[in-house]
């Protein structure tokens, strides 16, 4: 899912509009993108387009179906899982940004920062195979997460996650409980610090002010590590390396001979 690009990224991609393509549209381009995202960000810069924020990619994949914008900009894999689920859309696999996946921490819990890292690094093998039977779409080895009922007066044994349970395959719904990528490492984390794993699904603007707030320890919904975001929680090592790409309608030929990122561009800021 998840998340908002660098003040260096997003400066790189304004002067790449503003100086690669300087006679764009009149009339903006309508590019859908999750709010408070990396690739609502992308498309708040790109000059001669118009970001249009939705709660979850979904929508704004059926906005894009139903006329009402032109293009979608998201998470690959993501992106993947969409193209897969929905007739009629296709990815353009051109990586439009480079990123990593993080835990958000709470900036007071030092020694979680480093039991999690410990986690990561010495369970490194289960946490590459959750992430690959995702990616690989085997469904029927995904594991439903459950959650607990929290308890503020055990919080020392609970590890408490905010999440947006909108972005597959990190994180989604299933059932009474939950999984993705980002909800069975979690689970994986809680089991291996003897912890009750309790889950909070919020909307994903929400989740970084939630950290270190009613109780939540971590963050885990496909976040991106930024500079910004790094003045109010403290991360973990990252676990994933994303790009953002764009979602089309099957149907448009625009990108059929694109190979670069400029080539994109070029589409979508291309003169009048």
């Amino acid at each position: 899912m998840k998340k908002i690009l660098t003040i260096i990224l997003a400066s790189v991609l304004c002067l790449a509009c503003v100086f690669g393509m300087t006679a764009c549209k009149e009339d903006p381009i309508q590019v859908g993108a999750q709010q408070g995202t990396t690739g609502f960000k992308y498309a708040s810069c790109l000059k001669g387009c118009e970001a249009k924020g939705y709660e979850t990619p979904l929508s704004a994949v059926m906005d894009m179906k139903n006329g009402k914008i032109k293009y979608v900009i998201v998470d690959k894999a993501t992106a993947s899982t969409l193209e897969k689920e929905q007739d009629g859309i296709k990815m353009i696999d051109i990586a439009l940004t480079s990123e990593d996946y993080a835990i958000g921490i709470d900036r007071n819990q030092a020694q979680l920062k480093e039991d999690i890292n410990g986690v990561l690094a010495d369970k490194a093998t289960e946490v590459q195979a959750i992430i690959d039977k995702y990616m690989a779409g085997n469904e029927s080895e995904y594991v439903t997460v459950t959650s607990a009922e929290y308890d503020a007066n055990n919080q020392a044994g609970q590890l408490v996650v905010a999440t947006n349970a909108e972005f597959p395959p990190f994180e989604a719904v299933s059932g009474n409980g939950y999984n993705g990528i980002d909800m069975e490492i979690a689970q994986l984390i809680a089991t291996e610090l003897d912890l009750e794993l309790v889950i909070k699904d919020m909307a994903f603007e929400a989740v970084v002010s939630a950290v270190g707030v009613n109780g939540v320890d971590i963050v885990m919904a496909a976040l991106t590590v930024t500079a910004d975001r790094k003045t109010s929680i403290n991360f973990s090592n990252p676990y994933y390396k994303e790009a953002q790409v764009l979602l089309t309608l099957e149907s448009n030929t625009e990108f059929d001979e694109a190979g670069t990122v400029i080539d994109i561009l070029s589409v979508l800021c291309a003169k009048a």
